[in-house]
Parts: C-alpha cells; structure tokens; sequence
C-alpha cells in the first residue's frame, strides 16, 4: 500500500498560482517572492468575457498562462500534461510523487468544496485556472495531501473530491485534467534579465492583447459596460454576476483591487532590483490605482444587493469612476511602454 508524503515547504500567499510558484521555486532552490513570481509571468492583465449563460460569463484582473510565463522567462522547463481518463491521470500524479516530484494541477475553484466555501465562490461561477500543489497520497485512504495557498498546513483531499475540481464539463475554460512537469536547469536566468522580460511581456501582453477579451482593450469594455448591465440582462442575473464579479476582483485570491496591489507591490521590489525609480513611481501610482478597483468593487458589491443601486444606480459618479480607472491605467502603461522598449 502506498503512502506518500513529500519533504515540502509551504509559505502561505494571496494568489493560488503565484503562491505556487513562489513554493516550488523554493523547493528547486531558488527564493523569489510571490509579487516577483507574479512579475515574472506578465501577471497584470485583465479578461472579460460575456455570453449568453452563465457559465460563460468571466471578469478576472490577470494574465493567463502565469505559471509558464514564469518558467519560459527563468529557463526552466514546464510541460502541461493532460489525460481524459481521472484515474489514469492520478496514477501519473502518483508516479511523479513516488519521484520526489511535487505536482502542480488545474483546478475549478467552484467545484473545491474547502475552497468555495472559504471564498463563498458561487457554483455558477464555474471555470478552471485554480492551481494547487499536490505533494502527498495515501492509498489505503485514497487521499491525496494537497497545499492551497491560504492554508499554511496540507488539506487532506479525497481523490473523488479531486475528480470533481479536476474535470468539469461547463464554463469558458473547463478543468480538464491538467498537471505540470517541471525540469530544472543547473543554473537559472539571471535576475535582472527576467525581470526587464517579464515587464517588456506585460506591457505586450496588456496593450496588444491576442483578442478583444483580454488585455487593456477587454478592461475598456468592462469598464464601458458593467454600469450599463441593467440594459444588459435581467435584475436576477444582473444580481449573480455582479456577486462573481466582485469575488473575482477583490476576494478570491487576488490580493484585493483586481491584482493591483499586487502590481504595486512588484514594481516597487522590480524597481529596486534594477534601480529603476521610474518602476517605483510606477508602482506608487498603481497603489492609488489599486483603491479606485476596491471603490469599483464596492459599488458592483451594492449592486449584487440591490440590482438597482451602487454601480447600477445610474449615477454619472459610477461611468466617472470607471473612466478614471481606464485613463490612468492606460498612462501607466504607456510609461512602462517607454520604459521597457528603452532596455531593447
């Protein structure tokens, strides 16, 4: 009977995937923070994606693709695995950890009971993208011990309550039974390097984003439409997704203000690295920033209420709002445009 526990070392962070990250990095041997992890990977972003269901609705305030944007950006090499089969998938996780390998999967956050219910996730809100570490499993049991990033200790997880997070039929980006592999390198990309590619790769990625739902166009509409929802949908779904939005922005694992604090906190420590004190006044003014998001969040908070008031009020205060968050977000970036074309 198999019963695996892996030497690990888990320091508890605000964000699933940077949190992740920042963890297994230390395992390989190398320390970084959780803001620079989230630097790294071009991790500011915005999606806004908006069908006809429920389930195809998503406001989020990052970047996809963070954790292979770490790695691609450090020189380590990640592969994202994939079998259609659960048990088939598990008896690969197993491998890997009888390895000494800890495992790095996707999961939907809605369908992770320990984790809705600590987020108060709604179950419509359903996507995949959460990340945990799996470093553990016990056969006799059939649980697998899991790190998530606001638990300093392990969760013990049933492995049919994994099955259920780990493939999901509904939602824009399903779960699907994915997990990474890593190889490391002997010796890593210089520091400062990586952290001038990872800016120039946010700065890319946020003003000439790969379709209209992400990136800084994405955000524009958003912040076009989420006062004009109530012209949009009726007052009941107005209620639910104004309710997933405002945990995607500011509880559910972002750090609060849509990642912004976040960004601040990583262009200040970037800025300092690099003695770059344009960075830093960068990083100032995204504090600031990051406040009108909690304002926003606020107001979008009310109107999960009351579906005719905070952001749905109709007060011109709400589109001045959204307006300011739009400007000075697009002026940050043209500075950090300027700056990071400078180091080409």
């Amino acid at each position: 009977m198999k019963s695996i526990s892996l030497d690990y070392h888990h320091q508890r962070g605000t964000h699933c995937i940077t949190t992740a990250m920042m963890n297994l990095f230390n395992h390989f041997g190398i320390e970084l923070s959780e803001e620079i992890c989230f630097g790294l990977g071009g991790g500011l972003g915005f999606t806004y994606a908006r069908g006809r269901d429920m389930d195809q609705f998503m406001v989020f305030g990052r970047s996809d693709d963070l954790e292979l944007n770490i790695c691609e950006i450090l020189g380590v090499h990640a592969i994202l695995k994939q079998e259609h089969n659960s048990e088939k998938a598990l008896q690969s996780i197993i491998s890997l950890l009888e390895r000494g390998e800890p495992v790095l999967v996707d999961l939907d956050t809605s369908r992770l009971s320990y984790l809705s219910r600590t987020l108060d996730w709604p179950e419509y809100a359903t996507h995949g993208g959460h990340k945990a570490v799996i470093t553990g499993y016990e056969e006799v049991t059939r649980t697998l011990e899991v790190y998530d990033y606001i638990w300093g200790t392990p969760r013990s997880l049933p492995v049919e309550d994994l099955f259920k997070a780990w493939k999901t039929y509904s939602g824009i980006s399903p779960a699907s039974n994915l997990w990474y592999e890593f190889t490391v390198p002997n010796t890593f990309v210089d520091l400062d390097q990586a952290l001038r590619k990872g800016i120039y790769l946010n700065v890319y990625r946020m003003l000439t984003p790969w379709n209209k739902f992400h990136g800084i166009d994405a955000m524009r509409s958003f912040l076009r439409e989420v006062p004009n929802w109530p012209y949009l949908m009726n007052e009941e779904k107005r209620k639910k997704l104004a309710f997933s939005s405002y945990i995607a922005l500011e509880i559910g694992g972002t750090g609060k203000s849509a990642f912004r604090r976040m960004f601040s906190r990583f262009l200040k420590q970037a800025g300092h690295i690099l003695d770059e004190p344009q960075l830093i006044n960068v990083g100032e003014y995204y504090r600031e920033i990051s406040l009108l998001w909690t304002e926003l969040a606020e107001r979008i908070r009310v109107g999960s209420i009351d579906p005719n008031e905070g952001i749905f009020s109709g007060s011109p205060d709400n589109e001045q709002l959204t307006d300011e968050i739009y400007k000075r977000e697009y002026e940050q970036f043209q500075k950090l445009h300027n700056l990071s074309s400078s180091w080409l």
